[in-house]
């Protein structure tokens, strides 16, 4: 800058710093009036969405009466102690900061102490307790066990804590009392399909559909059923076995074949895939890669035409991979292009993209727009990233019809980290449903019906509980 340039620069400065002094006196009041009202408006958002209950659309909760048997001894469950808080997607960021493997084996073990598990953990815990992993397990630690983190001087107490509160109605507690959470959909990771549970108002159940079609397990299926399957037609068979036992007290489908394969299923037909499948189960190791996909493909078309025919959504996996070290981000990024073929193919049928497709969030977001079969759900999406999960939310009300969008799902095992991760989701919702209004792009008279929507409301309407639940009492 010239001197005569800064001369004049620090002139104009000096004359816009005077008219300021007197413009200021004039202005204040009104900014304080706006201020307060912003600081209201806020205040009330935050009110309004930590009232509204979640209707929580993925978890992958263990069944109850199955977890508080590990209260009387080692089991595959991990010990009942504040370790399981650190047993499930935290282990990820833990071994990622550095955590050797033995080390985090031990968090779930029944033979370390809590003290002596936390001296192995407070190292990692310690640079990542920033993340969106370990903030949720803070949250449920205040929401559980009223303490603001996990120490040494506290993780024996917390222990007892957690272990006592084990007992009938524990999930009940946590989930409504703690959580507000209306019910939870739980795809179950126990069994090959379905689980039979004995809370089926709170524990809504998908049906999965990895062993009929996108990763063929024949065994452990057809003992379900009680039959053979030595051709596909009977394969078929079974199929329509699992949704008319199934179908009817099922809340959807849910596939998670996007971690070992791309979601390019092609439409095959049922002559090209039958030689196919008599050779599988002649050998199961027989097929080559591409005829493996082609079965597979018509395979998992076949699911979705009996979803469709029981009116259940069709839950898919897509985005980022649970655990470390092992997601093919090429892959990944193919996600949301893959589908559209997809979504062609079964206009009837009601797609729900998992976890926004992260990182590759934006592609969900155009085919939610463009699709009406398209719906996109935030499950896990809140502790992967907060802050992309925030402007998810802004765009995506920016783009796409509302009724397209839900808003929680915790994706746990351990029941005592849903907590958690709905109050992050909630901080989440309510910064981003303010910052709309902030900024003009959200009505304030339109605020209580957008997040009773996409907190609840959508879940009712797009999935049919009240059905489900009928026809579990019969």
């Amino acid at each position: 800058m010239t001197d005569l340039s800064r001369r004049t620069f620090l002139g104009t400065a000096s004359a816009a710093a005077a008219f300021g002094s007197v413009a200021e006196a004039r202005e204040t009041a009104v900014q304080r009036k706006k201020k307060g009202s912003a600081m209201s408006i806020r205040q009330d958002i935050a009110a309004l969405v930590e009232k509204t209950p979640f209707v929580d659309t993925h978890e992958h909760v263990w069944e109850e009466a199955h977890r508080l048997k590990s209260k009387e001894g080692a089991s595959h469950f991990p010990a009942p102690d504040f370790g399981i808080l650190l047993t499930h997607y935290t282990d990820s960021d833990l071994q990622v900061s550095g955590m050797p493997p033995d080390d985090y084996a031990k968090l779930r073990s029944y033979d370390v102490t809590p003290r002596d598990k936390w001296k192995l953990a407070a190292p990692y815990y310690a640079r990542c307790r920033h993340t969106g992993y370990q903030q949720c397990v803070r949250e449920s630690v205040r929401a559980l066990f009223d303490e603001d983190d996990i120490r040494e001087d506290n993780c024996e107490a917390i222990s007892r804590k957690l272990f006592d509160a084990m007992k009938p109605g524990y999930y009940r507690h946590v989930l409504r009392d703690v959580a507000n959470i209306e019910y939870a959909q739980v795809n179950n990771l126990e069994t090959a399909v379905f689980m039979e549970t004995a809370q089926p108002d709170l524990l809504a159940q998908d049906i999965s559909t990895v062993c009929l079609s996108s990763g063929l397990n024949i065994g452990p299926v057809l003992k379900l059923a009680k039959r053979d399957a030595s051709d596909l037609k009977q394969w078929h068979e079974v199929i329509d076995w699992v949704f008319a036992t199934y179908g009817p007290r099922a809340i959807a489908t849910k596939n998670q074949s996007a971690y070992g394969r791309r979601l390019d299923y092609a439409l095959v037909s049922e002559a090209d895939a039958a030689p196919l499948f008599a050779r599988f189960r002649q050998n199961e190791d027989s097929l080559a890669p591409s005829e493996s996909k082609a079965l597979e493909d018509h395979l998992f078309h076949y699911c979705i035409d009996k979803a469709t025919e029981y009116n259940l959504p069709v839950k898919l996996h897509t985005g980022y991979y649970a655990g470390h070290g092992g997601m093919p981000l090429e892959r990944l990024r193919k996600n949301a292009s893959d589908l559209c073929p997809i979504l062609q193919a079964h206009p009837k049928a009601r797609f729900i993209l998992m976890h926004i497709d992260y990182p590759y969030q934006d592609e969900v977001i155009a085919l939610a727009k463009h699709y009406p079969n398209a719906y996109v759900d935030l499950c896990w999406a809140w502790i992967i990233n907060p802050m992309a999960s925030v402007r998810f939310v802004k765009e995506f009300l920016m783009a796409a019809p509302a009724c397209k969008l839900f808003t929680f799902g915790g994706d746990y095992c351990p029941v005592e980290l849903v907590p958690g991760h709905a109050r992050v989701a909630r901080k989440g919702l309510a910064q981003a449903i303010d910052e709309l209004a902030e900024s003009g792009w959200l009505e304030e008279n339109d605020i209580p019906g957008i997040v009773d929507r996409i907190m609840r409301g959508n879940a009712h309407e797009t999935y049919d509980y009240e059905r489900a639940l009928r026809n579990w009492s019969r």
